[in-house]
């Protein structure tokens, strides 16, 4: 998050917190500056929050859009795929015996599009995974806030029933904070690996796949045009 929603209200108890102090409330200037500290603690949560939902929004938006790649690269292939498919029955048709290129071109998509769509689907799942985890640690960030604001309730009409309620609230948002943190999926450079093994080069490290996928494709959209002059 960009912005701290509860930024104002943090300088507000902290300045009662020291206000109390200073005017020597004993017990109660005690518990104002817990319940201070209480607030920082919960500030301090909902950053991390709050920069970990944009992570891995930020991973969703990549990984659909890896998806979304892989998906048209199936699509070219069963283009091609069904073009050469005419291309053979054609042949038949005149009994004549269908390109040797052609028959390999046609048994080499049938390997490889299963495979391209496992990917995309695979990628699809992933995506929707990071958008679940960024949603959760949203909904953390969120109490966490609304834990800071019952927190300077609190303080403000110096009702120690609130603080207790700003705790109840600030361990909710720990135990969403808690959940999203053990069940954070991998991130996409850790799927880019294997890729990278077969990659001609290192500086394709960023977009393995789609740099690979189009120069598949190229070759593909080479080969396949070949025979059609």
């Amino acid at each position: 998050m960009s912005h701290n929603p509860t930024e104002h209200v943090q300088e507000e108890l902290h300045h009662h917190a020291a206000h109390g102090d200073d005017h020597g409330h004993g017990h109660g200037g005690r518990w104002i500056t817990a319940a201070a500290t209480t607030a920082a603690i919960l500030a301090a949560f909902a950053a991390a929050a709050g920069a970990l939902a944009t992570r891995h929004l930020t991973q969703s938006t990549l990984i659909r859009i890896k998806a979304n790649d892989d998906w048209s690269f199936y699509q070219a292939k069963s283009i091609k795929s069904s073009l050469l498919d005419a291309k053979i029955y054609s042949a038949q048709l005149s009994k004549v015996e269908p390109r040797k290129a052609d028959v390999e071109k046609k048994t080499q998509y049938a390997e490889e599009m299963p495979e391209i769509q496992a990917s995309a689907r695979s990628l699809e799942k992933l995506s929707k995974e990071h958008l679940e985890t960024h949603e959760t640690f949203e909904g953390a960030a969120t109490m966490f806030h609304i834990a800071i604001a019952i927190v300077a309730i609190a303080v403000v009409a110096k009702r120690k029933e609130f603080w207790m309620l700003s705790i109840i609230g600030g361990a909710v948002g720990i135990f969403f904070f808690a959940k999203a943190l053990l069940h954070s999926p991998p991130a996409l450079e850790e799927e880019k690996e294997p890729v990278t093994q077969s990659a001609p080069s290192k500086t394709t490290t960023h977009q393995p796949a789609g740099s690979v996928s189009e120069k598949a494709g190229e070759h593909v959209a080479e080969k396949a045009a070949e025979p059609s002059h």
